[in-house]
């Protein structure tokens, strides 16, 4: 391997380096083959190789965040419509003693204590900043 090689290795490698943190997407396939250049130049290019594994566990690390943040998401919806479905459940039984069934006003009251529910779990999402 020659000195221009291993310099565009290092320019390959440093244009990777600034993509990855500014934030944007980058070309896996390149990423994966440049790996492979890297290992098989092992003893020119040492130096190299480590910032690859550190980009390498960057992007790692950034990939596992995004996962985590669309699981949150997914259980702060859940615990949401939890209470709803009990609610539904409740008051969708076939027992004539259900507290306001019979009444008028009962179908406004299943709704208000619905978006109170609701509500309150918001607020309380949104105290702790889960989201």
């Amino acid at each position: 391997m020659d000195i221009r090689h291993l310099e565009d290795l290092r320019r390959e490698l440093k244009s990777f380096e600034t993509s990855i943190f500014n934030g944007e997407d980058i070309d896996h396939k390149k990423f994966f083959l440049l790996k492979k250049e890297l290992i098989d130049n092992r003893e020119r290019c040492k130096d190299l190789l480590d910032l690859y594994e550190l980009l390498e566990s960057t992007i790692d690390k950034l990939q596992t965040d995004k996962m985590n943040k669309r699981l949150n998401i997914l259980t702060i919806w859940s615990t949401l419509f939890l209470p709803l479905s009990f609610f539904t459940g409740l008051f969708g039984m076939n027992f004539s003693d259900i507290p306001f069934l019979s009444s008028h006003y009962g179908f406004w009251v299943f709704v208000c204590l619905s978006i109170i529910t609701v509500g309150w779990l918001w607020l309380y999402f949104k105290k702790n900043r889960w989201f």
